[in-house]
């Protein structure tokens, strides 16, 4: 297939973009339901107000051909369920609020299921310990052959997409809210251009659109339908991950979560999903196992210096060296013979992290 997505669909999602302002009037904190799938002139008529006239006028000037070309020379591909630049992902064919079109800067052979999909998440201000946790889930994740899905956020989100570029394969698909030619935040632009050179962003919204309050949970329900399994880490009660979770067990996608602290506000919206019976995570290499995959296998590491590598996986090598006693020089001499074995790194703040090679 070639050409990009249909004129009829191109039509669709320009006027979502056109309408967006009045969305946000509808729904300013939520997904706006039922509404992103409906025919142009009837979601005009449902949303546009005064500008009704203006906004069906602006339909029916809509210049489809005109589009398709600005979107091919910005070297970015469109399908939709009818045609496109490449093949339309079954699992949205299925779903029960499609997409009109996805738009993609990258590699769009990631969409496809041919490979399975984790959906790594969670709070913009994750701490180190949720941070690292996350991008440890995503070397896993692409170490073991899956694709790591995820908003392209800050905190948990931007750390998982970095495990997945931690690997030879750096197989990893940003789904955004905006254009996918509009890095957001704009403090990731360096990570989008990664992404967009190592694996895929994706987007329902046309090239230079900006974002709404409701463009993330709309998001939301496309990074749980393109996946097998929802892994979210680190949310308080009122997280947006948590909209992540709830869309993916209403399309029988699992969830699975990493526990935190009960006194922590970050841990509070994750233990609430696993007390609800989401999959516990409670250890490395948990992930890739519960997509049917086996764990990439780590390199043999010596017996006297498994502890300090422990140690890095749980994130607190740094708090202790930090501790400046003869445990703490031990402990720096164990961790720069794992450096020079390529196994971990040192990372601003002090942190030691694995690398690629570690798993």
């Amino acid at each position: 297939m070639s050409g990009g997505a249909c004129d009829r669909c191109l039509a669709c999602s320009a006027t979502l973009a056109a309408v967006g302002g009045h969305l946000q009037l509808t729904a300013p904190r939520s997904r706006p339901k039922r509404l992103l799938s409906l025919e142009p002139e009837a979601l005009i008529g449902a949303v546009g107000g005064e500008r009704t006239a203006t906004l069906v006028e602006r339909l029916r000037r809509f210049d489809a051909g005109r589009q398709r070309s600005l979107i091919t020379r910005a070297g970015i591909a469109s399908a939709c369920r009818h045609r496109g630049d490449f093949e339309w992902p079954e699992y949205t064919s299925v779903d029960p609020e499609p997409p009109w079109v996805l738009y993609a800067l990258g590699d769009p052979g990631l969409l496809a299921a041919v490979r399975p999909a984790v959906a790594v998440v969670g709070a913009r201000k994750a701490d180190s310990y949720g941070r690292e946790t996350a991008r440890l889930i995503g070397r896993e994740v692409t170490g073991a052959g899956a694709v790591v899905v995820s908003g392209l956020a800050l905190g948990i989100d931007a750390s998982a997409h970095i495990g997945a570029l931690d690997t030879d394969a750096g197989r990893t698909v940003a789904v955004v809210g905006g254009g996918v030619d509009r890095p957001y935040p704009r403090s990731n632009s360096t990570l989008h251009r990664r992404i967009s050179e190592r694996g895929c962003i994706v987007s329902e919204m046309p090239p230079g659109t900006g974002v709404w309050r409701w463009s993330f949970p709309a998001r939301n329900r496309l990074i749980a339908a393109m996946s097998r399994l929802v892994v979210v880490v680190q949310a308080d009660l009122g997280s947006g991950s948590l909209h992540t979770a709830e869309a993916a067990l209403a399309r029988g996608v699992p969830v699975a979560g990493v526990p935190g602290r009960i006194d922590s506000p970050l841990s509070s919206g994750v233990n609430h999903l696993i007390a609800d019976g989401a999959v516990v995570i409670g250890a490395p290499g948990v992930v890739p196992g519960l997509v049917g995959l086996a764990a990439a296998e780590r390199p043999s590491v010596p017996e006297e210096l498994k502890e300090a590598l422990d140690l890095v996986i749980e994130g607190r090598s740094g708090d202790l060296i930090e501790r400046g006693d003869d445990d703490a020089a031990r402990l720096a001499l164990d961790l720069a013979r794992l450096e020079l074995q390529g196994l971990v790194e040192r990372v601003a703040g002090g942190r030691w992290v694995l690398t690629g090679g570690a798993g």
